[in-house]
């Protein structure tokens, strides 16, 4: 019951805050070619918030994968509020659903999953590759993407959590290419996310 009431109580302070901001999107392009095919968008896991908003506020149709360790499950309700479609699992409990889930996805080649790579527990900003592997298996492009605004707070999480203030500008980024190489490390995702972080407060310091 704490943790419904918790979860309403978190969807209101983010509708608001989010009402209150406006949205810079640099590359929407890459998304919005690929939208009658499937794709695996990767992102770090203190971004989620945004991105989850970002596909709500554009109609974007997006799975993601949640955790079914009880502390997520309040986030978890407000994504599927949202619009977001949930497979459940993580890297360290249910993994073989979330794979048997993406793999079915990506076979019908007309879903885009969004995930964590660094998640559900970290360490932070340190890509685990096997959401990629199962991409790749199936000849799906990944695309990386990043997400930032000009005023936030960071939640005492392991990942510090970005959440906007209110009349904040949310930037989102996605990368300008696909990798979908074979085998794809851990440490090339990582540096492929990184990367275009770099751009995205580049472009954010050009405009302040």
């Amino acid at each position: 019951m704490i943790s419904y009431l918790s979860s309403i109580l978190l969807k209101i302070i983010l509708n608001i805050i989010f009402i209150t901001c406006r949205w810079v999107v640099i590359n929407e392009d890459a998304l919005k070619n690929n939208k009658k095919n499937s794709l695996l968008i990767c992102i770090w896991h203190c971004n989620l918030v945004y991105f989850s908003q970002f596909f709500k506020k554009y109609k974007y149709p997006i799975w993601a994968i949640s955790s079914t360790h009880k502390d997520s499950q309040i986030l978890a309700r407000v994504l599927k509020s949202w619009g977001i479609k949930l497979i459940k699992g993580s890297s360290t409990r249910g993994w073989f659903n979330v794979i048997k889930k993406m793999s079915a996805l990506f076979i019908n080649k007309s879903s885009s999953i969004i995930v964590t790579v660094d998640g559900p527990k970290g360490p932070a900003k340190i890509a685990k590759k096997g959401s990629v592997k199962i991409a790749n298996k199936y000849n799906v492009p990944v695309l990386a993407a990043s997400a930032t605004s000009s005023a936030y707070w960071s939640l005492p999480s392991w990942d510090q959590t970005k959440i906007p203030k209110p009349f904040s500008t949310i930037y989102i980024s996605f990368e300008n290419h696909f990798f979908d190489q074979k085998n794809v490390s851990s440490e090339k995702i990582s540096e492929y996310i990184n990367s275009n972080e770099k751009k995205l407060y580049q472009s954010f310091n050009e405009s302040n």
